[in-house]
């Protein structure tokens, strides 16, 4: 069992030993059940499909433009797989990585969100929207060019992260950690109350929270 702790939250990693998965043809059209397995290399690109995944590594895998609606995700790696303009609906999903991965344009909406952790991956103009987040989510050093955040973002923490333009729509924001990121014209500033960020953030933001509560700044 793996834990990571990143600004004070602490989450449970992926649970399985690569030597005990079963190579697996990539397959995501249709129904689909995928349990203790590697899915490496295929090129799903445009697929529709529904079902779920546990105890597995998916790797390389050219998701990009495809639908996977609705998915349940249980002990899950996502390996440098292409989720460019993918749309990822009602999921489920516990102890699930993202490492490296494209997903430029990117659709996810989270039923639940239970030890989510995203590495190093470009999110960029991405939409997440969270219905519940159990334990906390981590997103490190990822890029989230005019992305979209809406529901609930309580214990989702931006580590190292670029945030030019993003847009918040937080309904529920106590426990988020926005202290090491970049953020830069973002908007929705007033719905993330209780979230944290560091007193130089909040001089730099000081004129968009001015402007979103309606104020005039003179001169």
């Amino acid at each position: 069992m793996e834990f990571l702790k990143v600004a004070g939250k602490t989450i449970q990693r992926p649970s399985f030993e690569e030597e005990d998965l079963a190579d697996e043809v990539a397959a995501f059209r249709g129904d689909f059940e995928l349990e203790t397995v590697r899915v490496q290399q295929g090129d799903q690109s445009g697929v529709a499909g529904e079902g779920s995944i546990s105890v597995a590594l998916v790797a390389d895998v050219d998701l990009s433009e495809s639908r996977l609606a609705p998915l349940e995700l249980s002990d899950v790696r996502f390996e440098e797989v292409n989720l460019a303009n993918a749309v990822l609906a009602d999921v489920t999903a516990r102890r699930v990585d993202f490492l490296r991965c494209q997903a430029i344009g990117l659709r996810v909406s989270l039923g639940q969100a239970w030890d989510i952790y995203a590495e190093d991956c470009r999110f960029d103009y991405a939409t997440f929207r969270i219905d519940q987040v159990k334990n906390a989510v981590i997103f490190r050093r990822c890029s989230f060019r005019e992305a979209v955040f809406a529901g609930d973002l309580s214990n989702v923490v931006f580590d190292e992260c670029e945030m030019p333009q993003v847009e918040f729509e937080a309904t529920r924001a106590g426990g988020c950690d926005l202290t090491t990121s970049r953020l830069s014209d973002v908007s929705g500033l007033l719905t993330l109350r209780g979230a944290r960020i560091e007193a130089v953030q909040a001089s730099f933001l000081g004129a968009q929270f001015a402007k979103e509560a309606g104020l005039t700044v003179a001169g």
